[in-house]
């Protein structure tokens, strides 16, 4: 007989190890499927609904530093998936505009997500997820003070 452990109260290192773990099969799973990585996924995410933004509103959007969405924004390029274009406003800033793969893309991703959310949310009922919602959506949006 399995003797029962104690909850683990380290709520920090429990909400890092779930994300680390949840990050690593989402990677994988988009990479097989899609040949995307997390990163992308979400980039096309914000895309989808913002096409055009500059890509400092990106990096905003996606809690990225400026060079790392440069970085993003290049990969993203040159697998077809965006083009960056001047803004005509500010000619120092770059403006991201989804291409017809990195719609197709998205599309992918979306069916992708929609399981692998589905697959998470196994064995919990409705009313657990809602509170597991309140809670992530409520932590997520706490003041970095």
């Amino acid at each position: 007989m399995a003797i029962a452990r104690p909850i683990d109260r380290r709520l920090f290192l429990l909400l890092d190890r779930a994300r680390n773990r949840l990050f690593k099969r989402a990677n994988r799973k988009l990479l097989h499927s899609a040949n995307i990585t997390v990163a992308q996924g979400a980039a096309l995410f914000y895309l989808s609904r913002h096409d055009g933004c500059l890509l400092s509103d990106l990096a905003d959007g996606l809690d990225l530093n400026n060079s790392a969405i440069t970085g993003l924004a290049m990969r993203m390029e040159k697998a077809g998936l965006l083009e960056r274009r001047p803004c005509a406003e500010d000619g120092r800033a770059m403006r991201a505009h989804l291409t017809e793969k990195g719609r197709v893309s998205h599309e992918a991703v979306k069916h992708v997500l929609r399981d692998f959310n589905a697959q998470i949310e196994q064995g919990f009922s409705p009313e657990e997820m809602d509170v597991v919602y309140r809670f992530l959506a409520r932590t997520a949006n706490v003041p970095l003070v």
